[in-house]
């Protein structure tokens, strides 16, 4: 059965281009738009960067990208399937057998020997569990009577229990053109939120340099970064990060963490929020 992705070969032969004349005008490197080409998304470094691959490899070719999108969506969502227990594998015969070992064990750790209890240890079972109750009674109104002493508190917890269940919608973050294709590095966008917020966090030193407002600003801030220390950018509109190190750290977005383990050399993000 074809999939959208058969399309991006079958359109870029058509087109007489070959992955190297791809690469020098999109700037995707080949073995991305090889593996585009062939479905094989374990391939790319993740998926922000998947998508904007897709889209951007199939826009060049004038292709609709929404089909390849829903492809990688469908191939992701099956690879997080959990597998099945292995209880759901046993035949109903070892499932039976199982059951009545387990039956078997928690009857004998319930009570000594295998003979049916007698009336006279139920006695002597129910008076246990009646002079273990007392103490928790006892607790259960001491409890009571102190709360009742003091009706402000049940009240600033209820409030507290309120507020803690109003969670704040959470933002979303896109990467719409990776540094192949903008010159700028990676620029992601922020959506349902009403600012942007990007924390760093190093886990060896590192430096950075910070401009307020977009790439093309004055540098707002430029500094060192040591292993441990954690910092923080807010920006209505857009933040733009260069790191010389993104492996060195844990780049945030808005509660959403960027990959960037396998970017050892200096990058550019710009973080921008869509109104």
């Amino acid at each position: 059965m074809a999939k959208p992705t058969d399309r991006l070969r079958e359109m870029r032969e058509r087109a007489g281009l070959s992955l190297e004349e791809v690469q020098d005008r999109t700037k995707i490197q080949v073995r991305y738009l090889r593996a585009a080409e062939e479905g094989d998304f374990d391939r790319f470094p993740g998926k922000f960067y998947t998508r904007a691959f897709l889209r951007a490899y199939g826009e060049f070719l004038g292709l609709d990208p929404a089909p390849l999108l829903r492809q990688l969506e469908e191939v992701t969502a099956s690879s997080e399937e959990p597998e099945p227990s292995p209880a759901a594998t046993l035949s109903r015969k070892e499932r039976y057998a199982a059951g009545r070992r387990s039956s078997s064990v928690r009857v004998r750790r319930l009570l000594p020997g295998s003979n049916p209890p007698s009336r006279k240890r139920y006695a002597w079972l129910l008076l246990v569990l009646f002079v273990l109750l007392i103490p928790a009674v006892i607790y259960y109104f001491s409890a009571a009577e102190k709360q009742t002493g003091d009706p402000e508190k049940p009240a600033a917890a209820e409030a507290q229990g309120g507020q803690a269940g109003k969670e704040k919608p959470s933002a979303e973050i896109e990467l719409v053109k990776p540094s192949e294709t903008y010159e700028y590095g990676d620029l992601f966008l922020v959506t349902k939120a009403k600012e942007v917020e990007v924390t760093l966090e190093a886990k060896k030193d590192t430096w950075f340099r910070y401009r307020a407002g977009g790439p093309t600003k004055d540098v707002t801030e430029e500094a060192d970064l040591p292993a441990g220390e954690k910092k923080t950018f807010r920006h209505p509109e857009w933040v733009s990060l260069l790191l010389k190190n993104p492996n060195h750290v844990k780049l945030t977005v808005n509660g959403h963490v960027i990959e960037t383990s396998e970017t050892t050399e200096s990058h550019a993000y710009q973080l921008k929020l869509k109104k």
